[in-house]
């Protein structure tokens, strides 16, 4: 008998949501964490508007968005500072209801998460304890590590995470390889505080493609900004992180009397995606699992996908609803997207990090000419899922966020539906008898809503903006997973059809029909 349902070894930002979203959907979780404190400086300083949505999921976002503020436009400058090309800041919210782009701190949003997850009873959190290993067989996984002590401990569960970043030893214990996506630079990462309103530094974030100093120099939320200096290759991290020479380059920004050094730290820059994230009740997610150069700031981004996406899927096994071979469909949906991002992050670095300046005099030429005549640089964006959805225009992409509640004071749909599958109706008026038998059985697994016509049992959409209305079209109904990735339109019928054949064999085999 195992003491736990899941044991998840790390407790950054992507074991704390995976450990929030498991107790949220009624398992018993052990968290195991070889630091006692939260890493107290920051790494990821943006959260893209469907992960912000996401963490509303856990009852996060708000708090998030207290430390955080949306980011503005982006630009390319060549050395002489002149525009190579720029894109413009957005208009507004995104149909999930966020910014597209939210700059943040890291060590505060992992504290709400973490506080959050402390109060949950079916949560027990050890921290000073390093993994050392584990075995596993047809039921469970028992963990051996290490506490700050010095003795021993065993940690009996059915499933185990490894959450444990880069330098992974859960996928040390897989023995999965890396596959290297080609891209290795040094950069020294510096983030400062701003100390005066007036210190001239731009909201936008700067790419500055200067072959003698590369370098990015972006906001990092409320008073905070960063600076990432690609380093040559005779220089050491003692001489890029020595204080004075950091305020020489930031003289070239601000007055360096306007700012405070937080931290600097030297970072290679990868592009590395696991080849295998499951073995047998084992997995790895987030940076165990990839590794991306931060040009995009998606880093921890993919690291909260995953999370989102295993976590339904680990309760759908544990309560028997699936089979164990059902939690290949993370790495089958996420592995494909993360790999996307990672090729767009890396042609970005590859854009910036010209070093050779007859390279640089070339790519400023053709930058600028191309903005000028309106063509512009095209900016790498995020993929929908391709994978685990029906062959469907929308499927794969983000369901948008209606509301409920007095159209004076709606409230988010998500906060009442919760982590679960959603069942999204046209207009409940006209459903078949046998549309509403299904629903009938459906309703203890979905959270089932309306647009139009709903029942008291259903929950009644307010669509003010009409994203949720464009999104079905014509269509009797959408099905989303609890993530919040749309699976499909279609007939209630076809798609209650198509879900259960997706649960137990983890593909769709045939496109919708009934749109």
């Amino acid at each position: 008998m195992h003491k736990y349902d899941v044991l998840i070894i790390g407790l950054g930002p992507v074991g704390a949501i995976l450990a929030s979203l498991c107790a949220r959907s009624g398992l018993s979780v052990k968290v195991i964490e070889r630091d006692f404190e939260v890493y107290k400086e920051p790494r990821a300083i943006v959260l893209d508007h469907e992960v912000v949505r996401q963490l509303g999921l856990i009852d996060c976002a708000e708090d998030v968005l207290a430390f955080s503020t949306p980011g503005q436009g982006y630009e390319f400058l060549n050395a002489d500072r002149e525009v190579l090309t720029a894109r413009e800041a957005p208009p507004g919210p995104m149909p999930t209801g966020y910014w597209p782009a939210n700059l943040f701190h890291q060590p505060s949003m992992e504290r709400v998460v973490r506080e959050k997850l402390e109060k949950m009873s079916n949560v027990d959190i050890e921290l000073g304890v390093e993994f050392l290993g584990l075995e596993q067989d047809d039921h469970g996984i028992n963990a051996i590590a290490r506490r700050a002590d010095g003795t021993l401990a065993e940690f009996p569960a059915r499933f185990a995470v490894g959450c444990d970043g880069g330098r992974s030893l859960v996928r040390r214990y897989l023995d999965v390889q890396m596959e290297d996506l080609n891209f290795n630079e040094p950069w020294v990462v510096v983030d400062v505080k701003v100390l005066s309103e007036d210190s001239g530094l731009s909201k936008n974030g700067v790419q500055l493609c200067d072959p003698a100093r590369p370098t990015t120099c972006v906001p990092s939320g409320p008073g905070r900004h960063r600076w990432e200096f690609m380093l040559k290759p005779h220089e050491t991290a003692e001489e890029v992180t020595c204080p004075e020479t950091l305020r020489t380059w930031i003289s070239a920004w601000t007055d360096p009397d306007k700012i405070e050094l937080e931290r600097s730290a030297v970072y290679r820059f990868h592009g590395l995606v696991a080849k295998k994230w499951r073995g047998g009740r084992v997995m790895i997610i987030g940076d165990a699992a990839h590794q991306m150069p931060p040009f995009m700031g998606q880093g921890l981004c993919a690291g909260a996908r995953d999370a989102f996406n295993l976590a339904w899927k680990l309760v759908s096994v544990a309560n028997g609803e699936a089979p164990l071979e059902f939690l290949d469909t993370v790495e089958r949906e996420r592995s494909p997207h993360v790999k996307e991002v990672t090729k767009g992050a890396i042609a970005m670095g590859k854009t910036v990090c010209v070093t050779d300046p007859e390279e640089a005099k070339q790519r400023d030429k053709k930058m600028m000419e191309d903005h000028k005549a309106g063509k512009g640089f095209a900016f790498p964006g995020v993929p929908r899922i391709e994978s685990g959805v029906l062959d469907d225009a929308l499927a794969g992409s983000v369901f948008p966020e209606p509301f409920t509640g007095d159209p004076a004071i709606p409230s988010r749909f998500d906060y009442s539906s919760g982590y679960r599958p959603l069942l999204v109706l046209n207009d409940a008026n006209t459903l078949s008898e046998s549309a509403k038998s299904a629903l009938m059985t459906a309703s203890d697994a979905f959270a089932i809503a309306a647009l139009r016509g709903a029942p008291s049992s259903y929950a009644q959409l307010l669509d003010p903006n009409g994203y949720v209305a464009e999104a079905l079209g014509d269509a009797q109904a959408m099905l989303v997973k609890p993530d919040r990735i749309v699976f499909g339109r279609g007939s209630v019928d076809h798609l209650l059809f198509h879900w259960d054949e997706y649960l137990k064999h983890g593909v769709v085999s045939t496109q919708i029909s009934g749109c």
